[in-house]
């Protein structure tokens, strides 16, 4: 089982690079996807590390949400979180890399940062496992930190509190290879330091815009922020519509 540091390690991996939402139902997003005809009532909609307040809005607007999660100590507390919904949802305890589903899904929604985090051989694994799990004419939603704009304010050394933990942050740059390393050192008010280091591929919107075309995308879109803007060179994420 998972302690107390993974998790928060866990919430800092699906968080980076990204400004912290209003309004974590992401209400505004699901707008302009259900304008878009990508979401209605009655769709079936796979969610891969989604934030319980999305979760629950889905099943909310009559969504049949399945949502995964890779520790059972992260579902417990969604389950926590959301509490009675007017849909039940399908919790599911899962790498998100190896998903079991096949032709079973509308839309896969992923806001949190799955592409990047291990290596582009296990992303290319999670776009055909998505592929795999939607139906024809299905859509895959996925946000990425919009890498020029990390770049553009890049800071070596910063620090954050998260739920009153101190975190401290050091990361470097690989320009060769594209890769960002980052090293967290959890401060506990009464306790030692922690320290865990990742190594985060980030990709450009033309990065992937050509692995979602080599792995069969037919139609991509990259998005700047919920409203659908087209992505831009200092847009606040990078959402890609495959």
């Amino acid at each position: 089982m998972a302690n107390q540091s993974e998790l928060i390690v866990h919430q800092l991996l699906r968080e980076f690079g990204r400004p912290a939402p209003d309004d974590p139902a992401r209400r505004r997003l699901l707008e302009t996807l259900a304008q878009r005809g990508i979401v209605r009532s009655g769709s079936d909609v796979l969610t891969l590390l989604a934030p319980p307040e999305l979760v629950g809005e889905l099943a909310a607007r009559g969504a049949h949400v399945t949502a995964v999660e890779p520790l059972d100590a992260l579902l417990e507390r969604a389950r926590q979180q959301i509490g009675t919904t007017p849909a039940p949802i399908h919790w599911v305890r899962r790498d998100p890399h190896r998903l079991p589903f096949r032709r079973a899904f509308d839309l896969v929604l992923a806001p949190a940062l799955v592409l990047g985090a291990t290596s582009q051989e296990h992303d290319e694994e999670l776009l055909r496992a998505v592929a795999t799990a939607l139906r024809p004419g299905g859509t895959f939603v996925f946000e990425l930190p919009n890498r020029e704009l990390l770049l553009r304010d890049f800071v070596e050394r910063f620090w954050g509190e998260l739920d009153g933990l101190l975190v401290l942050a050091h990361q470097s740059w690989d320009a060769t290879s594209g890769t960002l390393r980052i090293e967290w050192q959890l401060v506990w008010p009464h306790g030692p330091r922690e320290k865990y280091e990742r190594t985060l591929r980030l990709y450009t919107a033309s990065e992937v815009v050509q692995l979602c075309r080599r792995l069969g995308s037919a139609t991509i879109e990259c998005w700047g922020d919920d409203a659908g803007t087209p992505y831009g060179l200092w847009s606040p994420r990078l959402l890609v519509v495959a």
